[in-house]
């Protein structure tokens, strides 16, 4: 005898009153069933109309259909940069790993399995992959199906709401003392004098608190008022997009990597973002202190930064957060308080011999 399917037809139920409230059931095409319950009855009933002209014409879309439509959502809706866009995918493909399947065959049992999996499979070292990673992909996982149940209506409700993330964060990256900076500092200006770019972005990351792809996305025109001025105007976030006075330290290195190139051409050349990491690690090791991140670096500045007296609020600007909502306008601009802090940050970690050279220079003049 013939085996009948036991699915249900695409339906609408409700609402129920129940005690609090009014519940709404809606059965999908494949027979998953959703729950939505309102304090309003209402807000139920506008819920059921809702859902109801719906009925036949939810399509069958797979998730590698989805995930195609997010990317140019990402790119051309939010703007998002290419490479920001790119890893996006990289990392939710690496979640969802059967994207032939439909959309709609999402439950929270399937998505919990993609999470165990992504959470203990060995990552490129062979290693599981860090609390941090798995849980900021679970994240990017969550958001994306919010989008199909919120903005194109292909599932009734997100898989992967009630899906916890396992383990603790590390909050903070490992930072320098100030002597090992000073240390760190001596030796990448060696470098740098030696003729190493490398080691010149590297003092990027500690002196102007500049992202790794803020570094090695720069090009000549960025760099103004002869060598004094370091444009981002593009950045991760809004609050990123600023003008930055370049330490004076930096300034003859940042003036010779200008020499003999177009407006158009890449400061540093052609470099992945996690080049001046690598120089921050590799003068790490040569100096013969911890070993830290470009993240780590950028910690250090706004910790001498804060500590030197300059506002949270601005040392958040700064770093192109769009963090700590209370603005330093009544105190300066933005900008000079920046400067500020960067020429305090540089007097630090060259251990005040700014000052010493120009008490020198005043008492020979």
């Amino acid at each position: 005898m013939a085996r009948t399917s036991t699915k249900s037809p695409e339906a609408v139920y409700g609402p129920y009153c129940e005690r609090g409230g009014f519940r709404v059931i809606y059965v999908d095409p494949d027979g998953g069933r959703a729950s939505y319950f309102f304090e309003d009855e209402g807000q139920a009933k506008q819920e059921v109309a809702k859902l109801k002209r719906t009925i036949g014409r939810t399509p069958r879309v797979t998730v590698d259909e989805a995930l195609n439509s997010y990317e140019v959502y990402m790119r051309d809706d939010k703007g998002n940069k290419v490479n920001s866009v790119a890893q996006t995918m990289i990392r939710l493909r690496r979640f969802f790993t059967d994207v032939a399947q439909a959309l709609a065959d999402l439950d929270e049992e399937v998505c919990a399995s993609y999470y165990e999996t992504l959470r203990t499979s060995p990552g490129k070292h062979g290693k599981p992959v860090s609390v941090d990673y798995h849980r900021n992909v679970l994240a990017e996982s969550r958001s994306f199906l919010k989008w199909c149940m919120t903005k194109k209506k292909w599932i009734p409700n997100n898989p992967l709401a009630d899906v916890e993330g396992i383990g603790k964060r590390n909050h903070g990256k490992e930072q320098h003392r100030i002597d090992e900076s000073r240390t760190w500092f001596s030796t990448a200006v060696k470098y740098a004098d030696e003729g190493e770019d490398g080691a010149v972005a590297a003092m990027m990351t500690l002196l102007m608190n500049l992202r790794c792809s803020e570094i090695t996305e720069r090009v000549v025109r960025d760099v103004d008022d002869r060598g004094r001025v370091l444009w981002i105007p593009d950045s991760k976030t809004k609050a990123g997009k600023r003008a930055l006075v370049v330490p004076e330290i930096l300034q003859p290195y940042i003036l010779e990597l200008v020499e003999g190139k177009r407006p158009d051409d890449l400061l540093f050349g052609y470099h992945d973002r996690a080049w001046p990491r690598k120089w921050v690690q590799r003068i790490c090791r040569e100096a013969g202190v911890k070993v830290v991140t470009a993240h780590g670096q950028r910690g250090l500045h706004s910790t001498i930064a804060l500590e030197a007296g300059i506002t949270p609020e601005v040392v958040a600007r700064a770093m192109g957060h769009e963090s700590f909502r209370v603005t330093a306008k009544s105190y300066a601009k933005p900008e000079a308080l920046a400067n500020a802090r960067q020429e305090r940050v540089g007097r630090v970690l060259e251990g005040h011999r700014g000052d010493e050279r120009s008490r020198a220079e005043n008492a020979a003049a």
